[in-house]
């Protein structure tokens, strides 16, 4: 993915297909590495039993690392890399964790002590002069959720004059093409950890302490690319119990996982997220309009807007304009943006 691509990104006919090819390639590439996988997580596992701050999350939605890295496509995806397989960076989990230490908590807290400057915010997170008492590692995916980890998906901007023109004289039309990219994105259960260098009880509170502040970014921000579109959510994953792995199961079997999934009361999914729906049935035909279920068992339709053209049975993206008892308002993934872009740049009066 780095380097390699067998026709050229100009060349508009061979390189579509290609591209398709690379990445069907890249997930048939995570069978080669399992085993190997399954010995290099197990050992890990070793070096992490003394950690008691460190847990499994798990994607709510799709997740995506470095898609603005350098690559041979316009869209780039971290993974690790000596077996290939999908991972956070420690740093990138810092990262966050630090900017939500000072904008979450610091708003909270009344002495500014966890804002940028203040005496904890320092001893976790360092200063130029000075690193932080706070470790965190880099999160791999666990082997139960590897196989089927990267997933195909696609991003479709349909005004690409407009927002290119820094002049802009450019309006959006309905004459312009959309521009399908398609992209590598990820889903699985990672493992989160983080250490403290200064031994004994003190140092496994403050560890604890960014556990929790590290656990909360990623449930209320994401982590990655397009957060601002449901991506890069990840929650405690209470109900998977990931099997520890041993020497007598490096044969290639995996030591199946018990799954316990509580009862949905209502919508799993929130305003803002992109998620994956099927087409089916109208519950009530005389609607005649598109129906689209997402995988919690509840529906909806795309309003305003025209939905995709499906047939019952084929499989989308679209994106959660609405959340009622009874189900969704789906929205075209970026159509609510582009709307709002349109609305800010005309303002009252006809004024940018």
């Amino acid at each position: 993915m780095d380097r390699y691509l067998r026709f050229p990104v100009k060349d508009k006919k061979k390189h579509p297909d290609a591209r398709r090819e690379l990445f069907e390639a890249m997930r048939k590439s995570l069978d080669q590495s399992k085993e190997i996988y399954l010995a290099a997580y197990s050992r890990r596992e070793s070096i992490f039993e003394g950690l008691k701050s460190k847990g499994l999350l798990s994607t709510t939605g799709r997740l995506v690392i470095g898609l603005g890295g350098e690559n041979v496509l316009e869209t780039g995806l971290t993974l690790n890399r000596t077996y290939g397989t999908p991972m956070i960076p420690g740093t990138a989990l810092k990262g966050l964790a630090a900017h939500y230490c000072h904008q979450s908590w610091g708003a909270l807290e009344e002495g500014g002590e966890f804002k940028i400057g203040g005496k904890y915010h320092q001893a976790i997170f360092g200063t130029t002069e000075d690193s932080g008492h706070i470790i965190f590692h880099d999160a791999w995916i666990t082997p139960e959720t590897l196989q089927e980890s990267l997933q195909p998906d696609v991003m479709t901007p349909h005004h690409g004059d407009y927002y290119s023109d820094e002049s802009g004289s450019t309006p959006p039309t309905d004459f312009d093409d959309p521009n399908p990219v398609t992209f590598l994105s990820v889903v699985g259960t990672f493992q989160i950890a983080v250490s403290c260098d200064v031994p004994g009880d003190e140092g496994q509170k403050w560890a604890d302490l960014a556990f929790e502040m590290l656990s909360d970014a990623l449930r209320d921000w994401g982590i990655g690319g397009k957060t601002n579109a449901g991506y890069g959510r990840l929650v405690k994953s209470d109900e998977i119990s990931a099997s520890k792995i041993s020497p007598t199961n490096l044969s290639g079997e995996q030591v199946p996982s018990k799954v316990s999934k509580p009862q949905i009361q209502g919508p799993r999914y929130k305003k803002g997220m992109k998620i994956e729906v099927t087409r089916e049935p109208d519950p009530k035909p005389q609607r005649g309009r598109a129906y689209f279920k997402a995988d919690d068992g509840f529906g909806g339709f795309v309003q305003p807007g025209d939905a995709p053209s499906l047939e019952v049975g084929q499989k989308t993206f679209l994106e959660i304009a609405g959340v009622m008892e009874e189900g969704y308002v789906f929205a075209v993934p970026g159509s609510r943006d582009e709307r709002n872009d349109r609305n800010r740049k005309k303002g009252k009066g006809g004024r940018k």
